[in-house]
């Protein structure tokens, strides 16, 4: 009978084994960053002008042509942004960062008639290691593409600002690593050294999906937001030592 004790006890902690629990994010509430104001959006129009529009990113049309910006839909522009937050996360031995953008969209009830518009907000979500916003620093250059590997990603449509957490922890699915990236588009403009320029997007490694923004910029049938030179025709600007300050570089 003794002999039998040391075959149970292992086979008990061999169950145990199978039943060890994978470490579950802890998103640092109490220290979330938020960008919520002074984001100018700038888009060049088809006759070479300049636009610009708080937190909102025009869309481009004849810059005379009034009628392009008119409308629910339009009003969303090229892409728009209400807020962005970053939280710092705990995730077992790991420091993540969860970027979320919230923005503005909508959809017409009776689209074929554009009648009743009900507006809504998305969230975008982007998890990555803490260490990869060092990426967005390039002392040898004054613009760049600073490309970020995805831990987790997606998008939360119909949110409310104040269950955005409460969702975010009922999506999250924290991985070693996915297909997709965070791509930021940078420019700092020597002339005016207190300034940053930027768009972001998500986009997959390999395929050519677009996500994360209102609406893609195409030229010759291929997206600008895979060429180095986005920020010639679309991008907004923000204080360059906020930005930092925001990504925890200063």
């Amino acid at each position: 009978m003794k002999s039998l004790i040391p075959l149970i006890f292992l086979s008990l902690n061999a169950v145990a084994q199978i039943h060890l629990n994978s470490p579950l994010p802890e998103i640092l509430t109490d220290e979330v960053k938020v960008i919520d104001e002074d984001i100018i959006g700038w888009s060049i129009s088809l006759d070479g002008q300049w636009l610009s529009e708080e937190m909102i990113i025009p869309l481009r049309g004849v810059s005379e042509n009034e009628q392009v910006h008119e409308g629910e839909e339009n009003a969303l522009g090229l892409d728009n942004i209400s807020e962005l937050r970053i939280y710092p996360t705990i995730f077992g031995q790991d420091t993540l960062y969860i970027l979320v953008k919230l923005s503005k969209s909508g959809f017409y009830e009776y689209s074929a008639t554009e009648q009743k518009w009900t507006s809504t907000q998305t969230a975008y979500y982007y998890v990555f290691d803490a260490k990869e916003t060092k990426k967005l620093k390039n002392d040898e250059a004054t613009a760049h593409t600073a490309k970020i590997k995805l831990r987790d990603y997606g998008s939360i449509e119909d949110i409310k600002s104040k269950r955005l957490v409460s969702h975010l922890k009922q999506n999250l699915v924290i991985k070693p690593k996915t297909e997709q990236l965070l791509v930021v588009h940078l420019k700092f403009d020597v002339e005016n050294n207190d300034k940053v320029y930027f768009q972001l997007s998500s986009q997959h490694n390999i395929f050519s999906e677009i996500e994360g923004i209102t609406k893609d910029l195409t030229l010759n049938g291929k997206s600008l937001y895979r060429s180095p030179t986005l920020l010639n025709y679309l991008h907004y600007e923000y204080d360059k030592e906020a930005f930092f300050v925001f990504f925890n570089l200063d």
